[in-house]
């Protein structure tokens, strides 16, 4: 199975999120969001909470990888797209898009890609 883009899985998110990304000076994070692939998509509708975790185009050297290690360096939040914030790996790569009590076309979206367990290789 292919991995999608994240523009391609989520067009209307990924053109909002790219938008504010650019009109905010952050368009290399907005360049690096549209490179990115889905890995996975989870939605849990209890807490309305889904995360669309992204495979950044730049992958991580071995001393990235087995030395230094990754972990959660930043979470930007959008103002245009309030329930939605970019997650950034301490690399400053984006790693995943939560999704906090998202729109209702976009909370559909997200819980059929988790049902099915819509993942890449």
């Amino acid at each position: 199975m292919r991995m999608r883009s994240f523009a391609g899985a989520l067009p209307e998110l990924a053109f909002d999120l790219t938008l504010e990304l650019c009109a905010t000076g952050r368009s290399d994070l907005a360049r690096e969001l549209e490179a990115c692939t889905v890995k996975s998509v989870s939605y849990d509708p209890e807490t309305d909470v889904g995360l669309v975790a992204l495979q950044a185009k730049r992958q991580l050297n071995a001393v990235e990888r087995n030395v230094i290690g990754q972990k959660l360096g930043q979470v930007i939040p959008f103002s245009d797209a309030p329930y939605a914030s970019l997650q950034l790996d301490n690399f400053g790569r984006v790693v995943a898009v939560e999704l906090v009590a998202p729109p209702r076309n976009l909370r559909w979206t997200l819980r059929l890609a988790s049902n099915y367990r819509w993942r890449g290789p």
